[in-house]
């Protein structure tokens, strides 16, 4: 599609302000476009593209930067969604190694990150969601055993732990008993439901009670390995306009420190989100991307990029958009070689 004579000016104007994070101004985009306009056309387009608020002046310098509405217009109307072959080979090797469902989730979102350069994340659905599909214990040794649960969407947490030969003996006999009365129940009601069935351990209370703080022990540590694992977050902090912006760099260092608080901010139902500028986050951009298991349609999380809204869009949502291609396409296969699915 032939681009109007503003929008050349536009998309050339943010490509330039994302490279270099110094303000455009005509003679700029002259020297490094060759373009066929004269100099005075290209200040007419910018008075244009200023009135319909897509750039802004700065107080300290004649150009002109992208506002958060340019960057909007950019992404959806001018950006190209061509991606290099040698990336595609990358991507494609990272995930081809992986052996595992958490290997490819962690290891495609620090694979983005270094790509990109900016913070990267992934966050499992919301996993309160979910429901307990098997709780065990597992006697490894005469004073050793392992407590493990699996909830319905194939996900494990288990630890190990040292015990009298007696108290584990006892402690399988009450999981045994346990696993069937709470099979099916919903995570975020767990401890409601053990409170309704404890009369039942009378002859087990000391063991059900022991159980009961390896359930708040092991969902604590399930929900920070599902919804934390931020990558790059040093690349996000060196980013230029935030070195000495003291608003901005808190935003950023909060919502790196809870990233849960980025599943509350999509619940859109499309399966790319681009935030960007919203809120209080005015100087950051948010993108995030479905992950889908082509075999059942089940979304099983996303991926997000947090970075300034001064960002290589065209680069980020390419890779992105890849690399969740690619996730998609490998986790049914994994699936069946880790749950026997």
């Amino acid at each position: 599609m032939r681009l109007k004579r503003w929008e050349v000016v536009l998309k050339y104007i943010v490509e330039d302000y994302i490279e270099s994070a110094e303000p455009v101004g005509s003679k700029t985009l002259l020297k490094n476009h060759k373009l066929q306009y004269s100099s005075a056309t290209i200040r007419n387009e910018m008075a244009y593209l200023e009135d319909l608020g897509y750039i802004e002046k700065t107080h300290t310098s004649s150009g002109r930067v992208p506002s958060t509405e340019g960057y909007r217009y950019y992404v959806t109307k001018l950006r190209s969604e061509k991606i290099d072959k040698s990336i595609k080979y990358e991507i494609d090797r990272l995930v081809d190694s992986c052996t595992s469902i958490e290997d490819l989730l962690y290891s495609s979102c620090e694979m983005l990150s270094n790509m990109t350069r900016l913070a990267c994340c992934y966050l499992g659905p919301n996993v309160f969601d979910e429901r307990l599909a098997k709780v065990e214990i597992i006697k490894l040794a005469s004073n050793k055993f392992t407590f493990l649960f699996i909830t319905d969407r194939g996900y494990l947490e288990n630890k190990t732990f040292v015990e009298k030969e007696d108290k584990i003996k006892r402690l399988i006999e009450c999981v045994n008993k346990l696993d069937e009365e709470i099979a099916s129940v919903r995570l975020v009601n767990i401890f409601e439901k053990l409170n309704e069935v404890k009369a039942n351990y009378q002859d087990y209370i000391s063991e059900f009670d022991y159980i009961t703080k390896l359930f708040v022990s092991m969902l604590k540590d399930f929900l920070i390995k599902r919804n934390s694992q931020f990558y790059g977050k040093d690349y996000l902090l060196d980013q230029p306009e935030f070195k000495d912006n003291i608003v901005s760099t808190r935003s950023i260092v909060s919502l790196l420190s809870h990233p849960y608080r980025l599943n509350r901010m999509f619940t859109e139902n499309e399966e790319t989100v681009i935030s960007i500028g919203n809120g209080e986050l005015k100087d950051i951009t948010i993108i995030t991307k479905d992950i889908k298991v082509p075999s059942s349609n089940q979304n099983i999380g996303k991926i997000a990029v947090v970075g300034p809204t001064r960002m290589n869009y065209e680069k980020v949502l390419q890779y992105l958009e890849y690399v969740v291609k690619m996730v998609a396409f490998h986790l049914s296969d994994l699936e069946r070689k880790e749950y026997g699915r």
